[in-house]
């Protein structure tokens, strides 16, 4: 068990309940702003991890630590995106309805 130096939980909670309401008249800027400190707060938790780790355990979880700094650093026009975290060979097409416009499958 690693002990971290602070628990995220409630700030989590907090910034996903704002991130609701992106769609209301002040809601995309804040919702912009949560994204961006649940993202910070993610690249805390893998250093952290990544310096309390022991070799050992590092090398068992490599492969998804590469993949949460690699959903990480990826931005919207990059190709080879990861969608989803539990299935990272899901990817993204274009279906060129109005109604439906992406289906993501493999």
């Amino acid at each position: 068990m690693v002990e971290l130096r602070q628990s995220y939980t409630q700030t989590i909670k907090k910034l996903s309940t704002i991130q609701w309401f992106k769609k209301n008249k002040n809601g995309a800027a804040a919702a912009k702003k949560a994204n961006k400190k649940i993202k910070t707060i993610a690249g805390v938790l893998i250093r952290e991890l990544e310096r309390k780790l022991t070799a050992d355990q590092l090398n068992k979880h490599s492969n998804l630590l590469a993949l949460y700094k690699k959903v990480l650093a990826q931005k919207r026009n990059d190709s080879n995106k990861t969608y989803s975290l539990h299935e990272p060979k899901v990817k993204c097409y274009t279906k060129g309805k109005e109604h439906k416009r992406f289906e993501f499958g493999s």
